[in-house]
């Protein structure tokens, strides 16, 4: 079966002034099954929200080509990326600045069952009211605004609005890295249940591997805009082959003082030995 994107030998050029080119993707490819989660890993800087970006149609690639359920949709039109928002959505990092303060939360959850064709009041007021509960907030949160949440709440908000048209890919891009631990725990947990739930391919972009392993069946490490190691989730995480993988891994926060601080030690000891 044909993967539901794929990522064919991505580039992006980048120009620095005086005739300088940074490049940023050097030749990226990666594909995503249908109901798959594949996390997209590495530092800031890597390219790996400049991938997001270019799959969502925010940026042209410089070269390579962005496949969709059998579509080419590198060089899509507006129009047809307006279509394409049904099938294809994003959850943010900021899950303060993604909501509009001045709407209330079901005037924002609509606009998007608004702009699929959806016309009825009764319809679209119950399908805000179930995806609502679907992400563990309660009913009257549609009546209310973003101020009156915390980060938590904000972002299972702005997660009902990417899912409640059902798309079939969801670009997450660092959805819980403005979030406290606890709190990541469970918005990686919300995640996981709606992709079983609702069979959604998500690409999980983040610079923790830890985090990563959480939510992914498959990893893809990214270092300065080219793929150094990727496969099972559970094995890119606990038996890292590349010197780059290791260092993220080190880099991890453990809740626990003493196994982080062991955990670094161990990567020391593993470079050194290299």
């Amino acid at each position: 079966m044909n993967p539901l994107l794929s990522v064919q030998d991505l580039r992006m050029d980048f120009a620095q002034g005086r005739g300088k080119v940074a490049q940023v993707l050097k030749g990226v490819s990666f594909d995503i099954a249908r109901g798959e989660t594949v996390g997209l890993v590495g530092e800031s800087g890597s390219g790996k929200t400049t991938i997001g970006k270019i799959i969502l149609g925010q940026l042209q690639a410089t070269a390579g080509r962005v496949v969709f359920d059998g579509e080419d949709i590198t060089h899509a039109t507006r129009q047809r990326r307006r279509l394409l928002g049904r099938e294809i959505q994003v959850v943010f990092q900021d899950p303060i600045g993604s909501l509009n303060p001045s709407r209330t939360i079901g005037d924002t959850l609509a606009e998007p069952l608004i702009a699929a064709g959806v016309r009825d009041g009764n319809e679209i007021r119950q399908r805000v009211a179930d995806i609502l509960q679907r992400v563990g907030m309660p009913v009257d949160t549609a009546l209310r605004y973003p101020t009156q949440f915390s980060g938590g709440q904000r972002q299972r908000i702005a997660i009902a609005r990417a899912v409640i048209n059902r798309p079939r890919l969801v670009v997450c891009d660092e959805p819980v890295s403005a979030l406290d631990l606890s709190v990541q725990a469970q918005v990686l947990n919300l995640l996981n249940e709606l992709q079983r739930s609702l069979q959604l391919s998500l690409l999980f972009i983040s610079h923790d591997l830890t985090v990563v392993r959480h939510v992914s069946r498959r990893t893809v490490v990214l270092y300065r805009g080219e793929i150094v190691e990727q496969g099972d989730a559970a094995q890119v995480h606990d038996a890292p082959r590349d010197p780059y993988t290791q260092a993220l891994l080190a880099a991890s926060p453990v809740p626990h003082p003493v196994l982080q601080r062991q955990r670094r030690e161990q990567w020391r000891a593993q470079r050194t030995a290299a």
